[in-house]
């Protein structure tokens, strides 16, 4: 059966917004989830909403743990202010969705949730307060989803991260099971070995936190990936009775270098 939705992720949408538009369509994917700290996503919004067929638009951020300005990564990056930022400028301009990444670096910096409070702030208080500023402002149908590590939830990875107050509000769970990131060096890496290795994972670490909700691995990085791992992939959700298919993460394809998400890999997505 053929996927009912389709995600098509992307990081820097301001350095190429037409590669992206066009590789939403070659794709034939009817969802877009585009990172906010973009200056043309309320734009976007506007432009996907008016395409035949209309384009699904969903926002994400991995946000800020720790208040302190000089190291915020990037604008409105504490959560409270992404949260004002999604409920007072993107909801208006017609947001359908929107996924939260909270993560761990283990590093104490300002983007690490795995700890139970930052400068007298519980996180957990931060973490229900932030789905409670943007749920006032959403409008009926409005998507609430978060994405984090594949196993993040296991004791020996990120245990105190606050995942109920975070899951609590959302729909569905995506577990960012990529089989290949480009590491430090710049180089591809396999972290987790094959797909079924790391969705087997991440289903045995978030069913411990899920709530209930659905869990639905993500596909990644599709700039390193195959048309043959994308076709794993969707045999993968079929084989689990899943029908929404997440890309992680657009990247305009260089013809010279041969890099970025191939045609042949944009092909392959729109067959699912």
């Amino acid at each position: 059966m053929p996927l009912k939705r389709k995600v098509l992720w992307v990081v820097w949408y301001d350095r190429d917004p037409e590669s992206f538009k066009q590789h939403v369509i070659a794709s034939g994917c009817d969802t877009v989830c585009i990172r906010t700290w973009s200056d043309q996503l309320k734009s976007a919004i506007s432009m996907f909403h008016g395409l035949q067929p209309r384009i699904t638009v969903w926002a994400w951020r991995w946000p800020g743990a720790d208040p302190d300005p000089v190291r915020a990564k990037g604008p409105h990056y504490y959560a409270p202010l992404e949260a004002d930022f999604v409920a007072d400028e993107l909801i208006p301009a017609g947001l359908d969705g929107y996924v939260v990444d909270p993560e761990s670096n283990d590093d104490q910096d300002v983007n690490d949730w795995n700890r139970v409070e930052v400068k007298g702030a519980k996180l957990a208080d931060l973490a229900r307060n932030f789905w409670a500023t943007i749920k006032a402002k959403a409008p009926a149908g409005f998507h609430f989803g978060i994405t984090s590590g594949h196993d993040f939830p296991n004791d020996n990875q990120k245990p105190l991260l606050p995942w109920a107050e975070f899951i609590g509000p959302c729909a569905a769970i995506y577990p960012q099971t990529y089989i290949r990131i480009t590491g430090d060096d710049g180089k591809p890496h396999e972290p987790r070995g094959t797909l079924d290795h790391a969705v087997t994972n991440a289903f045995a670490a978030y069913k411990r936190v899920a709530l209930g909700k659905p869990i639905i691995p993500m596909a990644g990085e599709i700039d390193l990936l195959t048309a043959d791992d994308i076709r794993a992939y969707g045999a993968k959700l079929a084989a689990l009775g899943i029908h929404e298919g997440h890309f992680y993460a657009d990247v305009p394809w260089d013809p010279v270098k041969k890099h970025g998400v191939s045609p042949e890999v944009l092909a392959a997505i729109k067959l699912l």
